[in-house]
């Protein structure tokens, strides 16, 4: 037994993936341990963008990327603030010299 929809019956097309937010989202991630996740944010706002003109699919991917990236850019910000409370390149160097004096190096 078949089931009749009727003439005119909607058929679900996938919409196509956004390769952009795929991108912003691989930077991203990228981005938690490196300067990528910049890039990261930056694209996934493009990706935004252009999967709400052109009704494509990726929106959590791009929303993703963004969130990831912003991260990327706390934590950056996190790392210098603490770079210099410890005592800023100077203190860094002489630890460092040290390190390698009693080492050996």
């Amino acid at each position: 037994m078949t089931q009749d929809y009727g003439p005119g019956a909607q058929v679900s097309v996938p919409r196509e993936m956004n390769g952009l937010a795929i991108a912003a989202f691989v930077l991203a991630i990228v981005g938690l341990c490196s300067p990528l996740g910049v890039l990261g944010l930056i694209l996934g706002y493009v990706a935004k963008s252009q999967i709400k003109a052109r009704n494509m699919a990726g929106s959590g991917l791009a929303t993703a990327a963004i969130v990831l990236g912003w991260i990327a850019i706390l934590a950056f910000v996190a790392l210098i603030i603490a770079f210099f409370v410890a005592g800023g390149w100077e203190t860094w160097m002489d630890r460092w010299d040290e390190y390698k004096k009693d080492n050996g190096y």
